[in-house]
C-alpha cells in the first residue's frame, strides 16, 4: 500500500523486484531533412511563447505550456507538430476549473474540467510533492485533462528537484487528441525518471504500465517493480487520465536504478543515455531547433505571425 509513512515505504521499495525489457538506445532519430529548417532557440522560444500568448496562455501557464512543448520537441521532435495539427491545444488553461475532488491518504484526486495539462498538472505534482515530503510517496490522479503530450515535462521538473517520479497518461484513441497522439507520439506512455548519485535514469515505456487504471482508482500499489515496469496493459477498456507517483526516498534510488536497468528485459521501452541528452540539449542551444517547415510556418500563421522572407534577417 502507499500508505504506512516513510519508513513502511523505504523497506517495501528496497525489496521490490522488477520485470521487463530496455533499450540502450538514448540517440534522437535522424530524419529526412529536405523539408526541416534550422530556428535559433531564442528565436524559437520567443515566437512560440507568442503563439501561445495568442492561443490564450498567460503569465506561469505560458511558461509552462512552452516548456512542455520544448520537451516534447527537444526528446521526441513532435511538440511543434502538435501544436499544428491540434488547433486547440493549450488554449484551455482556466485554472478556476481545475477541482480537487478528494484526498485521502496520501493520493489526491483532480478533475480538470477539460483543461489543460499545462494547469491541472503543476498543481497535481505539487500534491505529489507535499504528500512524498511527509510520507515518502505521494500520488496525483488527474482526471478529464488534455495535451497529454507534456507529462514528461512534469517528470522532467521532479527529478530537478530531487524526486524520483513515475508517470503514465492514457488518451482515448477515439478522440481528436487520441488521434493526433496515436501518430505522432503514443496515446498511452509510462514516463520514469530517477535522480542517481552520477546521472538521471530516464525510462519511456512503450505503452502503459499495469498500473495506470489502479492507481486512477485510487488502488496503491505494492512495489514499484510490479506496478511501473514489469508489465504493459493489454486491456482495450484502460482509463484516461494521467498519473504521477512521486518518492522522496533518496537513500533508495541507486537501488532503485539499478533494479529498473536490469529488470526492464520484456518490456518495449527506451533508456536514455544522459550523455545524448546532453548533446541533444548542447545542440539545440548552439544551432537551434531544427523543425519542420510546413509545421512551424502553420503554427505561426494560425495565430497571426509569419516567417521572414527568405534571405532576410529577422529584426
Amino acid at each position: 500500500m502507499l500508505n504506512g509513512g516513510r519508513s513502511q515505504a523505504r523497506n517495501r521499495l528496497s525489496t521490490c523486484t522488477s520485470r521487463g525489457s530496455m533499450v540502450k538506445d538514448g540517440s534522437v532519430q535522424e530524419l529526412a531533412k529536405d523539408w526541416w529548417m534550422k530556428v535559433p532557440l531564442l528565436d524559437f522560444q520567443d515566437k512560440l511563447e507568442d503563439c501561445l500568448e495568442a492561443r490564450g496562455a498567460q503569465d506561469i501557464t505560458l511558461d509552462r505550456a512552452s516548456a512542455m512543448i520544448q520537451w516534447a520537441e527537444r526528446i521526441h521532435r513532435c511538440g511543434v507538430r502538435f501544436l499544428a495539427r491540434k488547433s486547440e491545444a493549450f488554449t484551455k488553461t482556466d485554472l478556476n476549473l481545475i477541482e480537487l475532488r478528494s484526498e485521502k491518504e496520501n493520493i489526491s484526486f483532480l478533475h480538470a474540467g477539460g483543461q489543460s495539462l499545462a494547469v491541472a498538472g503543476p498543481l497535481a505534482l505539487e500534491k505529489a510533492f507535499i504528500q512524498a515530503k511527509e510520507k515518502g510517496i505521494g500520488l496525483s490522479v488527474i482526471s478529464d485533462t488534455c495535451d497529454l503530450i507534456g507529462v514528461g515535462q512534469l517528470v522532467e521538473e521532479a527529478v530537478e528537484k530531487g524526486y524520483a517520479c513515475f508517470a503514465s497518461f492514457v488518451e482515448s484513441p477515439l478522440s481528436e487528441e487520441g488521434q493526433l497522439l496515436t501518430e505522432i507520439y503514443g496515446h498511452t506512455r509510462g514516463i520514469i525518471g530517477v535522480p542517481g548519485k552520477d546521472e538521471v535514469l530516464h525510462i519511456e515505456l512503450y505503452g502503459l504500465p499495469v498500473s495506470h487504471d489502479a492507481f486512477m482508482q485510487g488502488i496503491a500499489p505494492e512495489n514499484i517493480g510490479d506496478l511501473l515496469v514489469s508489465v504493459l496493459s493489454k486491456t482495450e477498456t484502460l482509463l484516461p487520465g494521467c498519473t504521477l507517483l512521486c518518492l522522496d526516498l533518496p537513500d533508495l534510488y541507486e537501488n532503485i536504478i539499478k533494479g529498473l536497468e536490469a529488470g526492464i528485459k520484456a518490456t518495449p521501452a527506451r533508456l536514455y543515455n544522459p550523455a545524448d541528452f546532453e548533446a541533444r540539449n548542447r545542440d539545440i542551444a548552439q544551432e537551434g531547433y531544427e523543425l519542420d517547415e510546413g509545421d512551424w510556418k502553420a503554427v505561426l500563421e494560425s495565430n497571426g505571425l509569419f516567417l521572414p522572407p527568405e534571405g532576410t534577417a529577422e529584426l
